[in-house]
């Protein structure tokens, strides 16, 4: 019998819950076949099982953000067994298969926005039509070549000069497509730089806390890698002015500031601060790991994160999270804008 996962852009998503039940009720190996990877919080349930990961991997695949190449790292070193496919043709399929009993075909690849936000459609599927779905998937597994940590180090360091041309060109994309469109979001969460200027009705600055946590594997900070990867603005107790972050609501600006560097990231909040005790199993665990620590954080759609060389060059105060909506603020504000948007 023949199941649909079907998304409406409601709260309720589906695809992920009907995936962690089939985890929790199936046995075997967990098979994935995807052409993007960025959400880890589903293979993290799936740790003690074999699984495995079949890929296609592309430059512009990292350049563009589709695909995280610290997400593919962590699962590498968690013991996911991962193929890459040969650019042509290319993989664009998305399937998920448990063990010889169930599997599903959707159009929504291995992402977050995938899983918690865009609005995707999937078949799940039963009896001889998994076999054939892992005769397919086997076929394709022999073809692949393994996944290694030093891969990706490589392809990281390739990449750098062309995600930053990529970031470039999406900024003057969105600026000349507010040129010849109007719009009207003034009660819409916005993925255009120009109109969260314009119109968000605060703005804050966090800091990535790139004193704490491990270093990943291409050399990046743990921690905000992330706030990156989860789509969040995080602090710890004890910080300076958490009564600035309690102000947050849905449509603020949000600057993520590096220390030593700068802001390099601009994004909208999408939700209000949240409090996570210290057992949560949601929180940014495995990098703070103070028992008495609660994680105050807030969810925010980074609009264009960049690294060092494309950072707006910024000294902060000594804080966590503060607000600069004031006038005292006025310059700084304009000054991110100006470089963000390239606005000179």
């Amino acid at each position: 019998m023949q199941q649909f996962i079907l998304e409406d852009g409601t709260p309720q998503r589906r695809h992920r819950q009907r995936l962690n039940e089939l985890l929790s009720s199936t046995k075997g190996s967990l098979r994935i076949a995807t052409a993007y990877v960025t959400d880890r919080e589903f293979i993290k349930k799936a740790v003690k099982r074999d699984t495995l990961l079949l890929i296609s991997l592309l430059p512009m695949d990292v350049a563009s953000g589709a695909t995280s190449v610290e997400t593919l790292g962590w699962m590498l070193r968690s013991g996911v067994k991962c193929q890459v496919l040969p650019d042509r043709p290319r993989l664009h399929a998305k399937v998920y298969i448990f063990g010889t009993s169930n599997a599903i075909v959707t159009s929504a690849n291995l992402t977050r926005n995938a899983f918690d936000s865009n609005i995707e459609v999937g078949v799940e599927i039963n009896g001889q039509a998994v076999d054939e779905i892992n005769r397919w998937f086997d076929e394709l597994w022999k073809i692949g070549s393994p996944l290694t940590i030093d891969d990706l180090s490589d392809l990281q360091s390739h990449t750098s000069l062309l995600r930053q041309e990529y970031s470039k060109l999406k900024k003057r994309a969105k600026n000349d497509l507010l040129l010849t469109k109007q719009h009207n979001l003034s009660n819409v969460l916005t993925d255009s730089l120009q109109d969260l200027f314009t119109k968000a009705p605060r703005f804050f600055v966090c800091n990535t806390d790139r004193r704490q946590g491990e270093r990943t594997s291409t050399g990046g900070f743990a921690l905000e890698q992330e706030m990156y990867n989860r789509g969040l603005a995080t602090a710890w107790e004890d910080f300076k002015y958490p009564s600035h972050m309690e102000r947050v609501e849905p449509g603020d600006a949000i600057f993520m500031f590096a220390k030593g560097v700068g802001i390099i990231d601009v994004g909208v909040a999408t939700a209000p601060c949240e409090i996570l005790s210290p057992n949560n199993p949601d929180r940014v665990r495995n990098f703070y790991n103070e028992e008495n620590t609660k994680e105050w954080r807030v969810p925010v759609k980074l609009l264009t994160w960049t690294d060092e060389a494309g950072a707006y060059r910024y000294k902060s105060p000594n804080a966590t999270f503060w607000d600069v909506t004031g006038s005292d603020y006025d310059e700084f504000r304009k000054k991110v804008k100006a470089h963000f948007l390239d606005d000179i």
